[in-house]
């Protein structure tokens, strides 16, 4: 089977999700973790999976989500795994994903919300450097193990941030107004606020796991 792109829309703050899903729902593959299933049934209608427990959805709601979800598993509600774990291990072993887009995943409750950013150290996720985002209308967030990389600018984000979840060994950034040159950090840092320079930048480092955010602020 040939590697696709997945969608999965997870139980946060559904705020703006609806232009996005619109975007991606004719390049990618569409899951539904827990509630998210329900925002991708009242959007669509049909879409490739939904996943979870749905112990936040009302049965009538369920039945609408297993009508037009092409496979629906229903989880019990006790569990080690979360229901986005369960949804990326479900793409995972189901479409071989180049990249995975993670909606929904930034506000609602703060336990989901931590829970979202800590699967940068799930197995689940080893090798897929830079292909898992967190999104919303207003940013991008990636992980990234040590290596080389080259990123490129989204138009519609002016800022750059660099949040090492761990110490970093050795961080270069080229290509940015505030640029590093082998920087060594011994305990986990937030450098926010930088900008690309142009179309691209790069950056490096030799250990660690870094976060990369690309953002622009809210607008009233």
């Amino acid at each position: 089977m040939r590697s696709e792109k997945v969608v999965i829309v997870v139980g946060g703050d559904q705020t703006d999700v609806a232009a996005l899903i619109h975007r991606y729902s004719k390049s990618h593959r569409l899951i539904g973790a827990d509630r998210g299933a329900l925002t991708l049934a009242e959007l669509l209608t049909h879409f490739d999976a939904a996943i979870g427990d749905f112990d936040s959805v009302s049965p009538a709601e369920l039945e609408d989500i297993k009508l037009k979800s092409h496979i629906c598993r229903i989880l019990p509600a006790q569990k080690d795994e979360t229901d986005t774990e369960a949804a990326i291990a479900f793409a995972i072993e189901t479409f071989k994903p180049e990249e995975i887009i993670l909606l929904g995943a930034f506000g609602g409750r703060l336990d989901h919300l931590m829970s979202n950013l800590w699967l940068a150290f799930h197995p689940l996720v080893k090798g897929m450097d830079g292909k898992i985002s967190l999104m919303d209308r207003h940013n991008t967030l990636r992980f990234y193990m040590p290596g080389s990389y080259v990123l490129e600018k989204e138009t519609d984000k002016k800022y750059l941030s660099f949040i090492g979840m761990t110490p970093i060994k050795q961080l270069t950034l080229t290509g940015v107004a505030y640029p590093l040159n082998g920087k060594d950090y011994a305990y986990p840092v937030a450098l926010v606020s930088n900008e690309f320079e142009e179309a691209e930048m790069h950056f490096s480092f030799e250990s660690g796991l870094l976060a990369v955010i690309q953002s622009v602020d809210k607008r009233k």
